[in-house]
């Protein structure tokens, strides 16, 4: 296994725990201290006889990164026209000194929004993305290292006319570099438009907007209020766990959306009006709460303690969305206790208190003056909802010292003096911003730091699991966004007192992993992607049948542990006719050795003309089989379970229609798009299913057939496409 583990010591000895302190969790302000002691403002009034400057108003923000690669993590800050941007360098030992202007970034006069910190080049240095509004640019400044920036905006295609507030980063189709996803609330909608969302990733600097081809503006469109693009908050999330990362996109009035990616450059759309019920969603947040290993997804709105509606906006508060594992949530906000949150904007789930469960922060404040309508968001407080470990939150900011009152926007958790636990500043606009340093003691923690194969250095995508005696969390890699903010790429773990993290697991943004046991507590951990073949947990390239299957060193048995899954035999069988179909793609993840993981099996097919199977009236029923013919996984789905009525047809409307099952021990999700194309993604949730290594390549057979099969069915719609490398798809390594 190649790493490097990178001990920075929380005390006197070097790689050893740090000693426990009494202090409990608590807050000061150390914004001057620090030296972060700046506000955010416009040289002319927001409010005029033409109304007010809601754009304006809504910028602001903060990125987080270590931009100079010397380990400690530094901020840029936006702060409207009443003076240049700031970058401020992390010195360490508590305080920062302001470089913007040395390192060429100082934008000035601007109003700029949602900066981000992210390697866009690939070469291994944080560039720098700096969005605007109200005639501000976007702009993109490339790292030269030795502290200097270069601005490349005109050279990188991100050319928009309209208002960018917030950005998030992700390799949205695979290909190794990060593509981009950008917000640009109140932007009218326009039949054959493009949105300007999704920004595809040429490589270097170079970005072309593919939000037409991959279906966004459609989406959008659908039921818009007042015809807008009303969005606030991006974040590429995979919801599913299936290797592709979706687009969660935090929208004012009830517009949330949640885009499926569906592996073939196209999103489907997964939004489900009955659970996403935000009314004005603004900021969020992406975290595992209830380290279930499922990903969740806070959404910041307004609630109003008068319980009035006023105006436009709706009063019903925060909304959290507990993902269920297949692409599809449940709303958890009134038993969590995090719906009462004011008018809410940046967001950031983090543990705080290093109990090893996720706290919930969230910025507040609206209103150009104080009094009637907005008198009761004008100086509402910050909220931090503390974990009580059961799922549910207490609200303790006061309590806590963290008190903000100002116009709150953007907010970033980070480690600033690398003592082990998470620190919180808060920006507001018109306002100073405010730095609350935690003052925790007597528990531990570990922070995971990666670094990926260029030109994904940092591993956006990558998913961090840390065991202990307590259990198992787990942490994505993400570039953005808490709404116009962005915590540092790297994941941090409360272990809650324990000495040790018995078990550290890194899944690669493509494929392999690297694990670790006994790492000690208290340290910061650096781990490198390996390069080499499976051998070493890793798949490093793509191949076809005869090199993938044939290879006697990559077939898991030697030294290593990994597990190479051939998909020799993929069909469709639901008799025993074999009518031939078109555009095959069936896919197993995660099948290897015991114990490891739920095993998924997803498969895209495009039925023959005529094909009427219909999964919701006669089930559905997939197993897996090995090359000896045994069934080594089996999901039953059963007639009349699913989510939606049952009924004789599918009703294929302008969009796809889906519908999903959920059980104890398995679920799925197929959806039937206009062309006839079928899509089925099918998990086991629980269960050991073991799979021996053996001399020969593994020979899988994958099955999909509806439980009540008809003699019709039977008779003229079985199909099956035996083959191990599809036509015009090489197929990947898959090591677990």
């Amino acid at each position: 296994m190649h790493f490097r583990i990178l001990c920075l010591a929380l005390s006197a000895v070097i790689c050893s725990a740090a000693p426990a302190r009494s202090q409990p969790l608590g807050f000061s302000d150390a914004t001057v201290s620090s030296g972060v002691a700046y506000s955010h403002g416009y040289v002319g009034p927001l409010l005029s006889p033409l109304g007010y400057d809601e754009p304006r108003a809504i910028a602001g923000g903060i990125a987080a990164g270590d931009f100079d690669g010397d380990g400690q993590i530094d901020l840029y800050a936006v702060r409207g026209d009443v003076g240049p941007n700031l970058l401020f360098h992390n010195l360490g030992g508590g305080t920062f000194e302001e470089v913007g202007a040395v390192a060429g970034v100082d934008l000035t006069g601007v109003s700029s929004s949602g900066p981000v910190f992210v390697d866009i080049d690939g070469d291994g240095r944080l560039d720098l993305f700096v969005g605007g509004v109200g005639g501000t640019p976007v702009s993109v400044f490339r790292n030269e290292g030795g502290g200097t920036f270069e601005d490349v905006s005109a050279s990188t295609g991100l050319v928009t006319a309209i208002d960018v507030f917030s950005a998030a980063f992700g390799d949205v189709d695979r290909d190794g570099d990060l593509d981009v996803a950008l917000t640009h609330w109140r932007t009218p909608l326009l039949a054959g438009v493009s949105t300007e969302t999704l920004w595809r990733n040429d490589g270097g600097f170079s970005f072309v907007d593919v939000s037409l081809a991959w279906g966004i503006p459609a989406v959008l469109s659908g039921g818009a209020f007042l015809g807008l693009d009303l969005t606030f908050t991006p974040n590429f999330v995979d919801i599913d766990s299936d290797g592709w990362l979706d687009l969660l996109l935090a929208n004012d009035f009830n517009q949330s959306k949640v885009f499926h990616n569906e592996g073939d450059g196209t999103f489907a759309d997964y939004t489900d009006l009955g659970v996403l019920t935000d009314q004005n969603g603004m900021g969020a947040a992406i975290g595992d709460y209830d380290n279930d290993g499922v990903l969740d997804w806070f959404v910041s709105s307004i609630w109003d303690p008068a319980g009035e509606t006023i105006e436009s906006w709706g009063v019903t508060g925060n909304r959290l969305y507990r993902g269920n594992g297949d692409g599809t949530f449940t709303d958890v906000t009134e038993a969590a206790g995090v719906r009462e949150g004011y008018w809410g904007w940046g967001a950031t789930f983090a543990d705080f208190d290093n109990d090893g469960h996720l706290d919930l922060f969230h910025t507040n404040g609206w209103g150009s003056q104080p009094g009637p309508p907005t008198q009761d968001f004008f100086a509402d407080p910050a909220r931090l909802f503390v974990s009580n470990g059961d799922g549910t939150f207490s609200e303790r900011s006061a309590a806590l010292g963290v008190v903000d009152t100002g116009q709150g926007r953007g907010v970033v958790a980070f480690d600033q003096e690398r003592d082990g636990d998470l620190d919180l500043l808060v920006t507001n606009m018109n306002g100073p911003a405010r730095f609350f340093r935690n003052s925790l003691g007597g528990s531990s923690s570990l922070t995971v730091r990666l670094q990926g194969q260029a030109p994904n250095t940092q591993a956006v995508g990558a998913r961090v699991h840390v065991s202990t005696v307590g259990g198992t969390q787990m942490r994505e890699i993400r570039a953005g966004s808490n709404f116009e903010s962005q915590d540092p790429a790297e994941a941090h773990f409360g272990l809650g007192g324990a000495n040790e993290a018995s078990h550290v697991r890194v899944v690669w943004p493509l494929g392999g992993f690297t694990d670790l046991e006994h790492v000690v507590a208290n340290h910061l951990l650096d781990l490198v992607e390996p390069t080499t073949s499976c051998g070493d947990g890793v798949v490093a390239a793509t191949a076809t049948y005869a090199e993938e299957c044939d290879d006697g060193a990559a077939n898991g048995t030697a030294v290593s542990e990994c597990q190479v899954n051939c998909l020799r035999q993929a069909g469709v069988s639901p008799c025993t006719a074999d009518v031939p179909i078109a555009k095959p793609r069936v896919r197993v993840k995660a099948l290897g050795r015991a114990g490891r993981g739920e095993v998924r099996i997803q498969g895209h097919v495009e039925p023959p003309e005529g094909w009427d199977i219909d999964p919701i009236a006669n089930g559905l029923h997939a197993y897996v089989r090995n090359a000896a013919g045994e069934v080594v996984l089996s999901v039953a789905l059963p007639p009349g379970a699913w989510s939606v009525p049952a009924r004789a047809g599918w009703l294929v409307g302008p969009a796809a229609e889906s519908f999903r099952y959920r059980g104890a021990a398995g679920a799925a999700r197929l959806t039937r798009r206009p062309s006839g194309e079928l899509r089925m993604r099918i998990a086991a949730k629980q269960g050991t299913y073991a799979i021996e290594p053996s001399d020969e390549p593994l020979s899988v057979e994958i099955v999909f057939e509806p439980l009540a099969p008809t003699t019709a069915l039977c008779a003229a719609h079985s199909f099956s496409e035996p083959a191990c490398a599809f036509p015009g798809a090489a197929q990947q390594l898959r090591c677990r």
